[in-house]
């Protein structure tokens, strides 16, 4: 459990400092992340608003209790949502509002795996963009992992910049899908 803590806080720190850039346009101006970006929630307001996006689309994924812990560079709390699915957020020492979020599933295979990836994506980006409608998301995150070929792990890797978040989604096959939504300023 700790292990997977430790893998979890290293990808959302990585995934903050990550320069690896891939724009939907050719066009598109590249949005800055930095580790100062920061989401305009706490930890407790990012789990209600979870809570509720859980509910919209039916799942029963839920966060129940939030401990934040307390790390060297950066503080954190996770969430074990189920056998396999958990979810970790950075936490700035300074603001206590959350700078990162990654969700990651490791549960039962490539296919399943995916369905359950496609389902708590939604609800993270429904958390932290409520002003998408559900079609557009379920569009933006079904493209993204449609996008996401099994055969190219550690390379280009799909991502969308939307309203000041920037969502990633990653494979591994020792560690699973995890999706990121880091906030851009």
């Amino acid at each position: 459990m700790k292990r997977m803590a430790s893998v979890l806080l290293a990808l959302s720190l990585t995934a903050c400092n990550s320069d690896n850039f891939e724009t939907v346009s050719s066009t598109a101006p590249r949005p800055a992340v930095t580790q100062n970006a920061e989401f305009p929630f706490t930890p407790r307001e990012f789990a209600e608003a979870f809570n509720t996006a859980a509910r919209l689309y039916d799942k029963p994924f839920q966060i129940a209790h939030i401990e934040v812990r307390h790390g060297a560079v950066q503080d954190y709390f996770q969430q074990i949502l189920d056998t396999g699915i958990s979810l970790t957020a950075g936490v700035s020492k300074e603001t206590g509002r959350i700078t990162s979020i990654t969700a990651l599933v490791n549960r039962h295979g490539a296919l399943q795996d995916r369905e359950l990836m496609l389902a708590i994506s939604e609800i993270v980006t429904t958390a932290t963009n409520p002003t998408l409608s559900t079609d557009r998301i379920a569009g933006i995150v079904a493209s993204m992992l449609q996008e996401l070929s099994p055969a190219e792990e550690g390379r280009d890797f799909p991502q969308r910049f939307i309203n000041q978040v920037r969502y990633v989604v990653r494979s591994d096959r020792s560690v699973g899908y995890w999706w990121i939504a880091n906030p851009i300023e």
